[in-house]
């Protein structure tokens, strides 16, 4: 071993050991002259090439987090009364009502204490069974850490009940002892006789005086091993919404934003979801307490959307007969869906051909579970055009799914307020080897169109994202892209590339 180069800093820490004695890790920065790191950084070194042996030796240690114990403050208040004293003084004494019922109480079940009936009240002794100073022992020896392994047996009764009480604190310590191995004893033989001569650089004196062609430059083991580096990256959520993004716009689609707080108005009843639906309920939607949009008047779009509610207006439907609610309409709620986005945009539009998407969050009373979460993404799109139908659809979502790396579409008949005809997304992976439940399409109903001034159709969609991430992602559980786990975002795979998967 004598031939390994050693830097600088592993020298003077294997120069600080003693060839038979184990030394402790502060007595080696105190010895060598270095810092914590740099000793850290050399033991690390010496022990990669096996010249010195690093011991951990682990304790456990309790630390009292405050030297006032009620049952104790309440026992020394009796003794100082020579073992005797009233309940009414005592109670006074001791201050709060709280402490003093729970000293008596614990004093009472340890059998420290008597309470006996007295003419001016209740009296309260000490008791044959004070056991009392064993717990004031306990408490004098953790005052500057005691190992849990040298509490006294007769004190050992305590230490749960302080610990739950947190009158205790428990922390576990580590030893960190140094020995030379043998190879290491032998190179610090080596280094004592003079054959260690390497020079650590080149200065300008040795350049300038020509020694350079006599020295020894220290070698450089390039086998050594390097700090671990992990380099900064995106979320893995916000990755895959930049690949959404991609796909939409190569599709031809322009983004839309807003707000995550909204009216009930544009997030439900603009979408012909009627004002007791139960979406509409506290435990599936977060409103936003005691606020309301003052500013939303029954008048243009508002007014026709009310009618259709009531009677239909003029979009040839009976509507959902009700007498519609303007202040519910007012009403603030952080949007449940991004499809209150399309809608907006649909109005925007006035009637023109468009293709719009959005990709944001949405917010919903749920339980968490390992498939369910309070605020997830939606991905979101509509297309505005003449003679388009649920082929167009079919044709446009299997195209979007398809450059995501889904092989199949499927759409399933089913049921919205405010499409007609409905239809389920279903999605096959060959990732998963199963068909998906991706998320809600269809074509905008009249009733949702019309009072906006649009009569083209309206093909539109929201679907889930971290749904489609997961199995991307391998994962289960759809609470772990959240857990904030430093060393699963530093070792996760990167997220598969549209064009790499089978599909």
């Amino acid at each position: 071993m004598s031939d390994i180069p050693l830097h600088p800093l592993e020298a003077k820490v294997l120069s600080s050991l003693k060839p038979d004695t184990a030394v402790g890790f502060d007595s080696l920065v105190s010895n060598s002259g270095l810092s914590p790191d740099q000793v850290r950084r050399a033991l690390s070194w010496l022990s990669s090439k096996g010249l010195v042996i690093i011991t951990e030796i682990g304790s456990t240690k309790l630390f009292r987090t405050s030297s006032g114990v009620p049952e104790l403050a309440l026992v020394d208040k009796i003794r100082e009364r020579g073992g005797s004293i009233t309940l009414g003084e005592l109670r006074q004494s001791l201050g709060s009502d709280q402490e003093f019922s729970a000293a008596v109480g614990r004093a009472n079940s340890m059998g420290w204490i008597r309470i006996e009936p007295s003419k001016g009240g209740s009296t309260v002794s000490l008791s044959m069974k004070d056991s009392s100073k064993r717990l004031a022992h306990l408490i004098e020896f953790t005052a500057n850490g005691l190992e849990e392994r040298e509490v006294p047996e007769e004190c050992q009764e305590f230490v749960p009940d302080l610990l739950k009480r947190g009158l205790l604190t428990r922390r576990v310590e580590k030893t960190v002892h140094v020995s030379l191995s043998p190879a290491g004893r032998q190179r610090i033989f080596a280094s004592s006789s003079g054959t260690e001569t390497y020079v650590e650089k080149l200065t300008p004196e040795i350049i300038s005086s020509g020694r350079w062609r006599s020295v020894d430059l220290r070698p450089i083991d390039v086998e050594a091993p390097a700090p671990t580096f992990h380099p900064g990256r995106r979320h893995p959520v916000k990755e895959f919404i930049n690949e959404v993004r991609e796909v939409y716009a190569s599709m031809g689609f322009s983004e839309i934003v807003g707000s995550s707080i909204q009216t009930a108005f544009w997030n439900f009843d603009a979408l012909f979801t009627p004002q007791d639906h139960p979406a509409r309920e506290l435990q599936d939607t977060f409103y936003i307490k005691g606020a309301s949009d003052t500013t939303l008047e029954r008048e243009g779009v508002v007014d026709r959307v009310g009618s259709t509610h009531e009677n239909g207006w003029r979009t040839g439907s009976r509507g959902w007969r009700y007498a519609w609610s303007l202040e519910e309409a007012r009403r603030l709620v952080l949007r449940t869906h991004n499809t209150v986005l399309t809608v907006q945009a649909t109005a925007e539009s006035h009637g023109k051909d468009a293709r719009a998407f959005s990709v944001g969050r949405v917010y919903r009373n749920e339980s968490l579970d390992y498939k369910h979460l309070a605020e997830l993404h939606q991905m979101e799109g509509i297309i505005i055009g003449d003679g388009l139908n649920i082929r167009h659809l079919k044709g446009v979502l299997s195209k979007f799914y398809g450059q995501l790396g889904m092989s199949e579409v499927k759409l399933w008949p089913s049921f919205f307020p405010y499409t007609e005809p409905s239809m389920q997304v279903m999605t096959y992976s060959k990732l998963a080897g199963k068909w998906l439940e991706m998320g809600g399409s269809g074509i905008f109903r009249p009733e949702v169109t019309l009072p906006l001034g649009v009569t083209k159709p309206v093909l539109a969609w929201g679907c889930g994202l971290e749904r489609l991430l997961m199995i991307r992602l391998g994962l289960t559980d759809i609470r772990q892209l959240y857990s904030n786990d430093i060393g699963w975002l530093r070792g996760r795979p990167e997220i598969a590339s549209s064009q790499n998967l089978p599909g």
